[in-house]
């Protein structure tokens, strides 16, 4: 039966090798009564980050603040992420190739804050952060990204495979629905990561992290019997848990400079 549904759906696509991003994703929880002072942190660090993408230092910056779920205290009760920070680059070398904080941000702030000053904001802007969970993580497909926007929602949904199949259930089943979804408007964005490296403070069940973009338009797309139990089996070979849902409050990409 598998061997059956694996052909079938293989047809239903073109798989897309040359995607290789790299993404690095902090989980950070801020210290009690600091939210304003978090956001006031990356409110700062916001038109460095644009600049270092113009600068070609990286594709893109994003930070999501969680509205609810993310609870993954089945695994262990690390406490829930308050805020998502996800840092894309086109490829490892761009990640590893780093950037100065100190001189793009003094370009950026010159005539506006004094270069003391500067390095003052730059030295604190972990105090407000009570803990940081690190993921690095290797896309393996994602979705012709449309522009993302401030006040936007996206689903986080953190997976563990269960068995080798996994991302063929991921990428010959799920990924065929969410762009059939995207092609009636009901969905914009579809990304399906591995997890490479983590720290010694994230969790280590998760394997997978899967990020959607809803659209506020309900999807009126029917499933199929034969879809329906590839489905079925493909539920089987993931442990999927709670989904955060957040919203984008800052962000730096081509489409926002």
């Amino acid at each position: 039966m598998k061997k059956f549904l694996f052909t079938l759906f293989s047809g239903l696509f073109i798989f897309a090798s040359s995607y290789s991003q790299v993404i690095v994703m902090d989980i950070v929880q801020v210290k009690d009564g600091m939210n304003a002072q978090y956001e006031a942190v990356e409110k700062f660090a916001e038109p460095i980050k644009r600049e270092a993408v113009k600068m070609g230092k990286q594709l893109g910056w994003y930070i999501m603040k969680r509205k609810s779920g993310g609870d993954l205290s089945e695994l262990e009760n690390k406490g829930i992420g308050d805020y998502i920070i996800l840092n894309i680059f086109k490829d490892e070398a761009q990640m590893k190739s780093g950037m100065d904080w100190n001189a793009i941000a003094k370009k950026v702030y010159k005539g506006k804050m004094s270069s003391r000053s500067i390095e003052k904001k730059l030295e604190t802007l972990g105090a407000p952060r009570k803990d940081t969970r690190s993921y690095t993580l290797e896309n393996i497909y994602y979705t012709k990204p449309g522009q993302a926007n401030r006040g936007e929602t996206v689903y986080i949904f953190p997976a563990e495979a269960l068995n080798d199949e996994y991302e063929k259930y991921e990428m010959e089943v799920f990924r065929p629905m969410w762009e059939k979804r995207i092609l009636e408007g009901s969905h914009k964005y579809w990304g399906f990561n591995k997890i490479t490296k983590r720290s010694d403070n994230a969790y280590k069940n998760l394997t997978h992290i899967i990020f959607n973009m809803p659209t506020d338009l309900k999807s009126n797309l029917k499933t199929d019997f034969t879809t329906q139990k590839a489905m079925d089996t493909g539920y089987k070979s993931r442990k999927g848990f709670d989904n955060a849902v957040c919203e984008i409050i800052f962000l730096a990409d081509a489409y926002n400079n």
